[in-house]
């Protein structure tokens, strides 16, 4: 029988096919078509992230807009139980979160060492030392249980006050208020919470200051409150019972930059439950 020659060529073209040998494909299309054959290789199982927790893994808080600019002008509030100073910030040392650690004579060591609730920007810097040891010209304090709070701020001075003006402040920025003796709370109750409003205006007189601080802890509440004249740039004013342990404010002007002011409050307010806290906070003023 005579096959026809057309015939035959196209069998032998199907047979090649049937077994791979007519097609053409490139590398790249045959390594596509054995991926999508194999198994997809075994991966590791996903971890969720968890955020931490400040209290129980010991980390700092908060953060800062800028780095504080530490000028020949520039000055600090430091207080703790047992200790409030003040005066000219010769030395500080910022680290990376904005934390200070180093103010003029007062150091914080230890690992961990820790500082809640920081904030700040060019014009001031604060913030609450929680863990560590902090050390001054009368010794080391060790930050653990109801001491575990030492708070601070670091400002720049006014050149000069001007002769008028009225003045808006914001809301505040605050530590928590810090549990300093006074009635025996449980440990839940060692730190608050606080808020506050304030006014600011200018004459001869000098800086007409009104403040009101709210701090409230372990369920009971206190309130202090300041209307004071701070009569020069680098003066301060004390009011009430602040340097007996009672309730009552010092009370200090900072340059806020750009024709803004600072006003810089370290309070002291015993609550309705007789137990006594302590705390910073600073508000701009525009």
């Amino acid at each position: 029988m005579q096959l026809n020659h057309a015939f035959v060529l196209t069998l032998i073209a199907a047979s090649l096919a049937a077994c791979g040998g007519g097609g053409s494909s490139s590398p790249s299309d045959t390594a596509v078509a054995v991926n999508t054959a194999k198994p997809a290789d075994p991966v590791a199982p996903v971890v969720p992230v968890v955020p931490a927790v400040p209290a129980a893994t010991g980390e700092n808080t908060g953060s800062v807009s800028a780095r504080f600019v530490n000028g020949d002008n520039s000055r600090f509030i430091f207080t703790a139980i047992g200790l409030q100073s003040s005066g000219k910030a010769s030395l500080l040392v910022q680290d990376t979160s904005g934390a200070l650690s180093n103010i003029g004579s007062i150091v914080l060591t230890g690992n961990p060492s820790v500082t809640r609730e920081i904030s700040g920007d060019a014009a001031f810097a604060q913030g609450r030392w929680f863990k560590g040891s902090f050390s001054n010209s009368t010794g080391a304090t060790t930050l653990t249980g109801n001491n575990a709070s030492a708070h601070y701020v670091a400002y720049n001075v006014l050149a000069a006050l001007p002769a008028t003006g009225t003045f808006t402040c914001d809301a505040g920025t605050f530590t928590a208020p810090s549990y300093t003796g006074g009635t025996n709370i449980s440990s839940s109750g060692y730190f608050g919470t606080a808020s506050g409003t304030a006014s600011m205006s200018f004459d001869a007189s000098g800086a007409k200051i009104a403040l009101a601080i709210d701090a409230s802890a372990g369920g009971s509440t206190g309130k202090v409150s300041a209307s004071t004249t701070i009569a020069s740039p680098g003066s301060s004013s004390i009011t009430g019972g602040y340097l007996s342990n009672g309730t009552g404010a010092q009370l200090m002007l900072g340059d806020g930059g750009a024709g803004r002011y600072l006003l810089i409050a370290a309070y002291k307010a015993q609550l309705a439950n007789g137990a006594n806290y302590q705390g910073v906070a600073t508000f701009r003023c525009s």
